[in-house]
């Protein structure tokens, strides 16, 4: 199954200067109340983040959660916890986007009624400013939206050949930081429309969480989540996308 969310302009904030559309299958305060509609404030773009957020301690706290839920991902499904957190930060804008606020959706799963969105309920984001309607799961909390994405990104047709070649990797023994950059190469196209500026974007991320104008650290590059997960067995791969 290939959801889409075709259009959308990636969350680049201050320190991002790429931009890209998405093509995907594809939440911030977790969901409660509604957040204002477009068109509530004029400086709050429908795609960006919540202005005057994130802060410092926000980034800091969204990627000590989301990294925590993706290095169970990668434990069970064996997609790798660096770049799904990074992705979850360009996405929704470390959490403030209209969309993750309303429907903990971090990584812009779009809906599509059945049995692809599991039975959930969708939420309508309206963009007047580039006249798109688009539906989006909402699931329970960020733990949920996390491995579904995972799950997907694991065991769907455009992206399960990306995800076992990257169990391979690790089971080979590859270096954690070229295994990882291989699997974000693979799934940018058809993940984005524009799949060089997502992986430079996604790259970048990995490589200084917080402010990439800030010197580098080995403590806050997202690569370390993917290096504290052991490598899957070989026997156990086939179960790791179930």
């Amino acid at each position: 199954m290939f959801a889409c969310r075709s259009g959308v302009q990636l969350i680049l904030i201050s320190m991002l200067a790429a931009c890209s559309g998405l093509e995907n299958d594809r939440a911030s305060p977790e969901a409660s109340a509604e957040v204002p509609a477009p068109g509530a404030s004029a400086a709050w773009g429908c795609d960006d983040p919540q202005p005057g957020h994130p802060t410092a301690a926000e980034r800091n706290a969204f990627v000590e959660e989301v990294g925590s839920f993706a290095i169970r991902a990668e434990e069970r499904h064996g997609v790798p916890a660096a770049a799904i957190t990074a992705m979850a930060i360009l996405e929704s804008g470390y959490g403030w986007t209209r969309l993750a606020q309303n429907t903990n959706n971090l990584l812009g799963w779009k809906y599509f009624p059945g049995a692809s969105a599991g039975e959930r309920e969708f939420w309508v984001l309206e963009c007047p400013e580039k006249g798109t309607s688009d539906r989006f799961i909402v699931f329970r909390d960020r733990a949920e939206a996390v491995d579904f994405v995972a799950e997907q990104l694991a065991t769907t047709d455009n992206y399960r050949a990306d995800t076992e070649r990257y169990r391979s990797d690790r089971q080979s023994g590859a270096d954690v930081v070229e295994a990882v950059n291989r699997w974000v190469d693979g799934i940018a196209d058809p993940y984005s429309t524009q799949p060089e500026a997502y992986r430079t974007a996604v790259r970048r991320i990995m490589n200084d969480t917080y402010q990439i104008a800030e010197g580098r650290s080995s403590e806050r590059k997202l690569y370390s989540l993917s290096e504290s997960v052991s490598p899957p067995r070989a026997q156990s791969a086939q179960a790791l996308g179930g």
